[in-house]
């Protein structure tokens, strides 16, 4: 019993450490963060697609009689393409940014609420708090994926303190951990 719960406390303890500091991210800064993110995503769709272009070049030159690949023309100018989209509407790549982090606050907080049903027969009134707490995380997370595409600013702050929540309760549950952990040696 003594490995379940350490594997658990330590395994919390990094996801609330990440958690937390990228809900801080979000709530600082919810527009640059979700705009830089979806320019880093179209940079590096151009990039991959003009490498794409330059390999399918220099496969082409006239020297060497061979002919570049198709799949290459086509993968880098559809990379291009994307990489245009993206930075045309950003607000549109956001939005599907909102959806996959509410999917992983869905999870996320459907674990935790489960993790805390779990830790309620070492007695002590902590695992209410972390499962209220984790069906908070996740009724959040379930908003912003049924609404991911308007007013992305705010989910991604509303996220953002669903995050630090999340990350505040996988501390919670883990210093109730360690002191499970001492009462069983």
């Amino acid at each position: 019993m003594g490995s379940f719960l350490h594997a658990v406390r330590s395994s919390m303890v990094a996801q609330a450490v990440l958690s937390i500091a990228l809900g801080v991210l979000l709530v600082v800064w919810p527009g640059i963060t979700v705009v830089t993110i979806v320019y880093l995503l179209a940079l590096y769709l151009a990039v991959t697609g003009v490498v794409s272009l330059v390999g399918y070049a220099r496969a082409r030159d006239g020297r060497s009689g061979r002919s570049g690949s198709t799949g290459s023309l086509v993968g880098g100018v559809l990379l291009l393409a994307l990489a245009l989209f993206v930075f045309v509407f950003p607000q549109v790549v956001a939005g599907f940014f909102s959806l996959v982090l509410g999917l992983l606050l869905v999870v996320g907080g459907a674990v935790n609420a489960a993790r805390a049903i779990e830790l309620r027969r070492y007695r002590g009134g902590t695992w209410t708090i972390a499962l209220v707490a984790g069906i908070v995380v996740a009724l959040g997370g379930v908003v912003i994926v049924v609404n991911p595409f308007e007013t992305t600013v705010t989910f991604v702050l509303v996220l953002g303190v669903l995050l630090v929540l999340k990350g505040a309760a996988d501390l919670l549950v883990s210093l109730w951990l360690t002191s499970a952990m001492k009462q069983l040696q």
